[in-house]
Order: C-alpha cells, then structure tokens, then sequence
C-alpha cells in the first residue's frame, strides 16, 4: 500500500471499526463507550455517549463528549452485534 494512500474511517456522526472476527461496523452517533483510564471529569469503567468524532493532529482521533474533547485511547468501544 502507497504511503500516499489516505483511508477515511471516520465522519462527524460516524466511525468505521473492525471487530475481533474481522467484520466491519458502522456506529453511528451517539454510541456508547466504556472508560478505560481515569480522565477529567469522566470515571473509569463509566459507560458514556459519543456525540461526535474529530481528527486530531496529535491524538489522531477524539470523541466529544458531554461538550468535551478526549483522545479515543482512553475509552473501550464494545461491539456486540
């Protein structure tokens, strides 16, 4: 694969993951995580709505939540259809 190659993964209102079996999901927003570190103003192993996915220059890709942006590595999406 060319290193020229961007693949988009990701919109606003939606985001592109592969399950441990190697399907492809759409989730749409808001979509439910899990928290996985403790971060300001979430605790860990809360469940919480994604309203809205960004790309992020250093963090590649953050998900707003309650108004708030956080990187995508501080929460567990669980896919379970």
């Amino acid at each position: 694969m060319s290193n020229s190659l961007r693949l988009r993964f990701v919109t606003d209102s939606c985001l592109l993951v592969v399950k441990k079996n190697g399907k492809m999901v759409v989730l749409y927003t808001p979509f439910r995580v899990l928290t996985i570190v403790p971060v300001e103003g979430l605790t860990i192993h809360t469940q919480v709505y994604v309203d809205a996915v960004f790309h992020h220059q250093q963090y590649k890709l953050c998900f707003l939540i309650n108004g708030k942006l956080y990187p995508y590595n501080y929460f567990q999406i669980n896919v379970s259809f």
